[in-house]
């Protein structure tokens, strides 16, 4: 696989000994699995880009990304690397930062506490994550309100938020699950909104991107701090929104 098969290659952010961080296009696989069989994925890419490194290890990625997501994603290149990066992930030492732009008003800045819980929309069969009373697994995400827009009578909050931990899909579960799904998301949101909005912004995809990530390094423990920024889609459509504040640009 080259770089030619994906219609935007990934972009390295940040490379050593330990570690390669990369800017995840919107559309790519992270890893193959059976329902995505033959397409390009983003550890094959890493892969063929280290074909030269030699090492006993299989570098592997630390998170994941949805296919949707844009952004930083972290691959460990040695298992000293992979064991501390985990580890700071289990005791919720690294700090993640996503944009958004989402449905609906938003507080100023809030945090979203509310336990998930995967169950099967027999509907659509399939898998969401959804908040329950009872049972799930907690999940806390922290945002602040970066600038309210509004386009056609829809009012639309673009938001950094910073999950405090890492539930699957909780991003797009708790925004939905408090009013304000993120665009372009048919799975949590409105797909009758999102393809009104496809027509006249242009939005392709889910609008969720993975703006930074901040973490110990490995061998020398000190903070590194890797940004990705906003993919040109993304602008694109923040562009055409009216600020609901004139004197405030959204960008």
């Amino acid at each position: 696989m080259n770089g030619e098969t994906i219609a935007k290659a990934p972009r390295v952010l940040y490379e050593d000994a330990d570690l390669l961080v990369l800017d995840k296009p919107a559309g790519l696989l992270m890893h193959g699995d059976r329902h995505h069989q033959g397409e390009p994925t983003l550890l094959a890419w890493a892969l063929e880009y280290l074909s030269g490194f030699v090492s006993d290890f299989t570098p592997a990625f630390v998170h994941r990304l949805d296919k949707d997501t844009s952004g930083v994603a972290v691959l460990a290149k040695s298992k000293r690397a992979l064991r501390s990066l985990n580890r700071q992930l289990k005791l919720k030492k690294i700090r993640k930062e996503y944009r958004a732009l989402v449905v609906g008003e938003t507080r100023l800045r809030g945090s979203i506490r509310l336990h998930l819980q995967k169950q099967m929309d027999r509907a659509r069969w399939l898998a969401l994550m959804v908040p329950v009373r009872r049972g799930g697994i907690y999940a806390q995400t922290d945002y602040e309100r970066l600038a309210l827009c509004e386009h056609g009578g829809v009012k639309l909050s673009y938001v950094q938020a910073q999950p405090r931990t890492g539930r699957t899909h909780q991003l797009r579960a708790h925004f939905a699950a408090v009013g304000c799904p993120i665009v372009g998301d048919d799975l949590y949101g409105n797909p009758d909104l999102n393809r009104r909005l496809h027509h006249e912004l242009g939005v392709t995809r889910m609008l969720l991107h993975a703006f930074a990530l901040e973490f110990a390094h490995p061998e020398t423990e000190r903070t590194v701090r890797v940004e990705a920024p906003l993919p040109d889609d993304f602008q694109h459509v923040l562009r055409q929104l009216t600020p609901a504040d004139p004197h405030r640009r959204v960008l």
